[in-house]
């Protein structure tokens, strides 16, 4: 990393401020500047004609999603001295020279078809760990989650330092109890079983948002209890960087039965999960959903 005088050249440039972050590192500071300089630069391609391409995983690319992975790398290039960059849309990238310290894995635009209607369900999310470290939520240090449509400041965490919205700190709610929960779920391309129905029947709100990370950054505010998806199709990059701000305001993000995640072996491999404010609420999702012909 360049040290914080890159991050003071950078704020004062007059494009973008942060508030007075309270974490001891400043990578939070240089990845709140970025989700600021993004919001900007994308405005002038939200009406671009799409490319036509598909990306590693099978997902149409459009003109937007392209140009935010491009900013997003070529900032991450400017502002540490050498990484690993694993992105949604453009795969694993080395770059710089000496040793290498953070691999960053970013989705440049979380909930692409809401972005392309203009729904205000889309996020930045980018989680960092070690460079050499295993693809696992355990391992991730930093994160941010940051709306591409709102003008709202990031949800910003660090490991065993907290998650943060602005100067305030989220904690998850204080709900246990899935009979008083508000929960969000997501049923894109996807069937429910009755299992699933099951569970929405018996919550005392259900929401969909189509945007993983911003509804793990519910639960992590304290706005939504749970976030549910079943689907197996989930991908690491959707996930990775909210779950540790589920984490650090006090909830837990497992499998749907119940268990931690662990690592994964790249961004094609495909989860569910279930992220709640508290392991006793996950439990009891992971309970409703867990038979014999699931």
């Amino acid at each position: 990393m360049k040290s914080m005088e890159w991050l003071a050249e950078r704020m004062s440039g007059g494009r973008r401020s942060v508030p007075v972050l309270p974490f001891e590192s400043d990578v939070p500071g240089i990845l709140a500047i970025l989700h600021g300089e993004l919001r900007q630069e994308l405005q002038a391609w939200k009406d671009r004609p799409d490319p036509g391409r598909r990306n590693a995983k099978g997902d149409l690319q459009r003109s937007f999603d392209l140009a935010a992975d491009e900013y997003v790398r070529s900032y991450l290039e400017r502002a540490f001295p050498a990484g690993v960059l694993l992105s949604e849309e453009s795969g694993e990238r080395r770059f710089g020279r000496g040793k290498l310290q953070y691999r960053f894995v970013v989705d440049p635009v979380d909930g692409s078809d809401n972005y392309s209607r203009r729904l205000p369900l889309a996020a930045l999310s980018i989680a960092v760990l070690p460079a050499e470290a295993p693809l696992s939520p355990e391992e991730v240090l930093f994160s941010m989650v940051a709306d591409l449509l709102r003008d709202e400041s990031p949800i910003l965490a660090a490991r065993g330092e907290g998650a943060y919205r602005g100067s305030t700190r989220l904690k998850t709610s204080s709900v246990g109890r899935l009979s008083e929960a508000f929960i969000s779920c997501e049923l894109n391309h996807f069937a429910p079983p009755p299992q699933l129905g099951k569970l929405l029947s018996r919550a005392r709100g259900v929401r969909v948002y189509g945007c993983c990370s911003l509804a793990l950054g519910l639960v992590a505010s304290g706005a939504i209890d749970a976030h549910v998806d079943v689907r197996d199709r989930l991908t690491l990059e959707s996930f990775l960087a909210a779950s540790l701000a589920v984490e650090e305001a006090g909830g837990c993000v497992v499998n749907r039965k119940g268990n931690l995640l662990g690592a994964f072996t790249g961004l094609e491999q495909r989860t569910s999960l279930i992220a709640a404010a508290s392991s006793e609420l996950a439990k009891e999702i992971a309970n409703v959903l867990d038979s014999s012909d699931y």
